[in-house]
């Protein structure tokens, strides 16, 4: 049996360059790839592995979390960007009415993604485990502001 004292934390993760893409992807779709449409809305945040994870919405009304993770960060600069200016148009649109600012969950932007669900399970304050669904992107469409259909991201190998 392994001891390691707190300041010896033992780190499983493989170094950058022994990371193939079969392997990251390998730990990243466990579950059965599928398409789905989801709206985006301008709630964006990055974890410690620097993975995006935007909030959305599946059948318009389901709360979910989006995961953008892997190699595949490296092309999230558009989404975000439309992203930022969906919510920069929004505000302008609020502050010229002189009205309050906008509901973020009413700014949408539809994706055509596909990916895997994933469950996330926490523990609750009083010792209930609870879980949520995410959805793992791994390909990803969406209009421009030409109305083009453009696509990121790459298939899943697995």
């Amino acid at each position: 049996m392994l001891s390691y004292s707190r300041n010896e934390m033992y780190q499983s993760r493989r170094n950058a360059g022994e990371v193939t893409p079969a392997y990251e992807d390998a730990g990243l779709f466990k579950t059965a790839i599928c398409q789905q449409m989801l709206e985006l809305i301008p709630q964006m945040r990055r974890n410690s592995r620097d993975d995006l994870i935007v909030r959305g919405f599946v059948d318009r009304k389901t709360e979910i979390d989006i995961f953008f993770s892997g190699r595949r960060t490296a092309e999230v600069g558009p989404l975000e960007a439309q992203l930022k200016a969906l919510m920069s148009i929004a505000r302008k649109k609020a502050s010229d009415a002189g009205g309050r600012p906008p509901d973020v969950d009413k700014i949408r932007l539809p994706v055509r993604v596909e990916g895997a669900w994933r469950r996330s399970r926490q523990i609750d304050d009083s010792g209930w485990e609870t879980g949520s669904y995410h959805f793992v992107v791994a390909r990803w469409s969406l209009l421009d502001k030409d109305g083009s259909t453009v696509s990121f991201g790459e298939p899943p190998v697995v």
